[in-house]
């Protein structure tokens, strides 16, 4: 006997029509945030977020309880996307190349994500669940840092958490005018002292 063809009920066909587009909508909502984001449009109204993803202002609140799951959805795909930027760092290779590799994987990061943390920062005091999403961005970097080169010493392994953060990132790009070339140059150069020199740097109660 031959396969048996199942005939989709057509309530069922509609039914599934509607969780696609439920789904398109609420992606395009994300987009949209995140687009205004882009633009410099840190705190965008409901309206306007509705407006650039083509749906009602009501779809928004039908999707996201309220700004702020959304915002938080917002930074929970920024963080997926930029994760697999945050490679290992191979400890058999030299010193150099492990900065070089670090730095360079910062850069695409930070650059990739500055939008959305800028806005992010307004919301802080207000928003302890951002709060909580970007402390827990900057503890894996963290650990990045600390397996990538084994062995630092805690004065050295917190200056370059510190150089390779955003805030430090974004302060020679904004702040300081620096181009991406440049900025990237600024910090191999720094950390690669700090690291290689760190036999030098006097232990707290020497």
């Amino acid at each position: 006997m031959g396969p048996v063809a199942v005939q989709q009920v057509p309530g069922d066909a509609a039914a599934d029509g509607r969780t696609r587009r439920g789904a398109r909508n609420r992606e395009a909502i994300i987009d949209a945030l995140i687009a205004c984001y882009d633009d410099g449009l840190l705190q965008p109204s409901v309206q306007e977020v509705a407006d650039r993803a083509g749906v009602s202002a009501r779809s928004v609140h039908n999707h996201f309880v309220d700004v702020e799951a959304l915002r938080i959805e917002v930074a929970d795909r920024q963080w997926r996307r930029v994760t697999p930027l945050a490679s290992f760092l191979d400890v058999d290779e030299p010193i150099s190349a492990r900065v070089d590799e670090l730095v360079e994987q910062r850069a695409a990061i930070f650059e990739a994500v500055t939008p959305v943390r800028r806005a992010a920062l307004l919301m802080l005091p207000e928003s302890p669940a951002i709060a909580a999403k970007l402390a827990q961005a900057d503890r894996a970097l963290r650990r990045q840092i600390d397996r990538g080169f084994p062995g630092l010493a805690p004065d050295v392994l917190d200056a370059v958490d510190a150089l390779t953060s955003w805030d430090t990132w974004n302060r020679l790009r904004a702040a300081q005018g620096l181009s991406v070339a440049r900025a990237k140059r600024v910090l191999v150069r720094t950390i690669g002292m700090l690291i290689e020199g760190q036999a030098q740097i006097p232990r707290p109660g020497s």
